[in-house]
């Protein structure tokens, strides 16, 4: 039996609702399913450079794009499965005492998610040398859907060092803000389709 908190395997409408529906934010969840789909929308920017039949250097570029994104694509819905199984292993450590631990699940996550986003966004940056044009376009939109994501669980882990500001915490997350921060601005979606 599938667990109730899979988000992965729900249809869309199922998945979407079930996040709308409920009394409190799946922010985790919204974030992990967002990152996949702009990864997939990557992965069909080089799955069409790939039908092109490239040759070289723009083949290699395209083969190694589709299997980055395929992997990033399945690493962000096991992250948003593991975000929704999270609140449950949270109320478990909470009721053996063990606090800091769930608080550090809780941060976890979402700094998992921003690394993956700021990988696959610099990896649509490098691939924009290679994509065939009449994808270019869809590399830009796939890009700039993975930056949100990418700030989105950057603020996630924020706010729950917010709400939870415990001195270990913050050492142990505090360089990972700071890292982040920095990533998430060298990442460089473009503003105009028009103008490129």
């Amino acid at each position: 039996m599938l667990s109730q908190t899979q988000l992965s395997v729900s249809p869309v409408f199922q998945a979407v609702e079930r996040i709308g529906e409920h009394d409190h934010c799946q922010a985790g969840g919204a974030i992990g399913l967002s990152g996949a789909l702009a990864a997939a929308l990557a992965q069909a920017t080089a799955n069409a450079t790939r039908s092109q039949q490239p040759t070289g250097a723009q083949d290699a570029a395209a083969e190694f794009m589709q299997q980055t994104m395929k992997r990033i694509r399945q690493e962000f819905l096991r992250l948003a499965d593991a975000d929704a199984e999270a609140i449950l292993e949270f109320v478990a450590l909470e009721e053996r005492g063990e606090l800091l631990t769930g608080y550090a699940l809780l941060c976890e996550g979402p700094r998992a998610m921003a690394d993956l986003a700021v990988e696959a966004a610099q990896a649509m940056q490098s691939f924009r040398a290679h994509v065939c044009e009449r994808s270019r376009d869809d590399l830009e939109f796939a890009l700039t859907l993975m930056a949100g994501v990418a700030r989105a669980a950057f603020q996630l882990l924020d706010s729950n060092l917010r709400i939870w500001p415990l001195p270990e915490l913050l050492t142990g997350y505090e360089p990972h803000i700071a890292r982040l921060k920095d990533a998430l601005e060298a990442l460089q979606p473009r503003p105009r389709i028009r103008t490129l």
